[in-house]
């Protein structure tokens, strides 16, 4: 921040500019506010005025031996650049970084409150685009908004990329970020509809999570095109403001367009997200967390022995951890482009896609898997998460696996009294999974376990909010079939065929089980179970 002596000069010189405009606000930016003290020299001032006639334009004068650079913008024309970035957020950049106001500080800490909360919003949906489900457990530090917001801003609009290097130089960097967080908390704490604070951070709130996911693709590109508009608005603004003609308006952005990769890669100007969290039984994780599985497994348990073994998973790399009398599942998700995935999206086309992407499903298995777990039903505990790896480390839950015991059930003449309960707790379960606005994507018996009386809900990595909730009964009930020995319906089928419905109609709609026994669903089934007894379940699912 300059000298008192040297800002009444620099107000004396605005008179003459600008003699005909009534000043509304002006306030110091730049590096001089935020840098190492005497690192840098002159003033850089922005002052915003009534009816100013030419919009924006830059001005020079001197102070004595010192230079004094002013940004002289109309005041209609600044606030729309808050509240939608009209001019690509090339004056709203300003109010970004700490600046120090001068005269009418009211008026500038309100406008900066409004873009901070626009900031916030508009990043807020980018972090739901990029995390999917998971985004409902992401945890921010005050200063990850901005910081994102400066580093991207430095990737499209190269000027700035040494002012995002400059505020965060260690000797000034501390208090830096701890005007950024004012900032931040301060304008989250009027978004209540789309993020919540709390002692650890900023938080994404369920409705905007639900909302944006409706509707996923399309926002997407809006939001990246918006971006790409912004960056050019920025230059154009930037020449407009020094009077460049069109000639060198399109040379500068040409160049600065050509040397943006090479000049953000050498800079390596800091991660942003290593101010972002994920939430796990151990605390807060960054989600730059990136620790390979063996190294990762001796820190969560250190100094114990330690065994790792290979269980059943052809779609993911999954293993049994053992320490001691504690057991741990450790899951590596990769991407799906075999075969039988390519085959069973398409016979089960029009019905239920599946998704491929070992990032997409890691996110949805932990969001939907923490989502159930705060609406009090079962499932494993989340231990640790690697997005980098692809990482999941959870409780292994140690019960009786469900596809053994449906597999016992549907060849027998007649279930028990704890079978019926069994198969009614099931029903339960699920019904209870929808109940709370969630659709399991991969239902199969083999994804529940029952333990001490209650069952688990495993996999979720096809998981989703709301969802088609007719596709987890006729996965779970029709693939139950294809554990048949006999291709005549059994008596044990029937009974946990009508267990399951009593069960599921203590919460569910019974309408959701006539839609399960339509043909869109019994035909995806088909080259596993044998026709009488998809049948039969049909029937009686339609009986319902």
């Amino acid at each position: 921040m300059s000298d008192r002596t040297e800002i009444v000069g620099a107000v004396g010189k605005l008179e003459e500019i600008s003699p005909s405009s009534e000043l509304v606000a002006l306030c110091e930016f730049g590096p001089s506010v935020y840098g190492r003290q005497g690192g840098w020299h002159g003033l850089d001032l922005m002052a915003i005025c009534e009816e100013y006639p030419e919009g924006v334009r830059s001005h020079r004068r001197f102070i004595g031996k010192n230079e004094c650079r002013y940004l002289v913008v109309d005041r209609e024309l600044f606030e729309s650049d808050v509240t939608n970035g009209a001019l690509g957020d090339f004056l709203t950049d300003k109010l970004l970084y700490p600046y120090f106001p001068i005269h009418n500080h009211q008026y500038l800490n309100q406008q900066a409150l409004r873009f901070h909360a626009r900031l916030i919003g508009e990043e807020a949906r980018n972090l739901v685009f990029e995390y999917g489900e998971m985004s409902r457990e992401l945890v921010a530090k005050p200063e990850f908004y901005p910081l994102l917001r400066m580093r991207m801003r430095a990737r499209i609009f190269t000027p700035s990329l040494n002012d995002y290097t400059k505020l965060l130089d260690q000797k000034v960097r501390e208090k830096n970020l701890e005007t950024l967080a004012r900032s931040s908390l301060n304008a989250a704490a009027t978004l209540g509809e789309v993020v919540k604070v709390d002692g650890n951070g900023i938080t994404l709130s369920d409705n905007l999570v639900d909302s944006l996911l409706k509707h996923k693709g399309p926002q997407q590109v809006v939001n990246i095109l918006q971006q790409s508009q912004r960056a050019v608005n920025s230059y154009l603004t930037r020449g407009r403001a020094v009077f460049l003609n069109l000639d060198l308006m399109a040379r500068e952005l040409y160049t600065s367009f050509r040397l943006q990769i090479e000049q953000v890669n050498e800079a390596k100007p800091e991660d942003p997200k290593n101010f972002l969290f994920v939430r796990t039984a151990r605390g807060l994780l960054s989600v730059n967390e990136r620790t390979p599985l063996d190294r990762l497994i001796a820190e969560i348990r250190p100094g114990h022995g330690v065994t790792v073994v290979p269980l059943a998973g052809v779609l993911n790399e999954v293993f049994l951890i053992t320490s001691g009398k504690e057991r741990l599942v450790a899951k590596k998700f990769t991407d799906w482009h075999g075969f039988k995935w390519f085959t069973l999206n398409l016979v089960s086309f029009g019905s239920k896609f599946f998704s491929v992407s070992g990032k997409a499903r890691m996110t949805n298995e932990y969001g939907i898997n923490r989502y159930l777990a705060r609406k009090h039903l079962n499932v494993p505990e989340m231990i640790h998460i690697s997005l980098k790896e692809r990482i999941l480390v959870e409780d292994y839950v140690a019960g009786k696996a469900m596809d053994k015991l449906v597999a016992e059930m549907v060849n027998q003449t007649s279930l028990s009294s704890s079978q019926r309960h069994l198969s009614e707790q099931l029903g339960e379960t699920l019904s209870r999974i929808h109940e709370v606005g969630v659709s399991v994507g991969d239902a199969k018996p083999e994804n529940f376990v029952a333990k001490a009386d209650e069952i688990y809900t495993l996999d979720l990595e096809q998981g989703g909010k709301r969802g088609d909730y007719a596709w987890d009964i006729a996965e779970l009930l029709y693939y139950s079939g294809h554990y048949t020995r006999n291709p005549i319906p059994s008596r044990g089928l029937i009974e946990l065929m009508k267990g399951f419905i009593s069960g599921y109609s203590k919460n569910g709609a019974t309408s959701e089980l006539k839609k399960a026994a339509g043909v869109r669903y019994v035909k995806v089934f088909s080259i596993w179970t044998p026709p009488p007894v998809l049948l039969e379940i049909s029937r009686i699912l339609r009986d319902a």
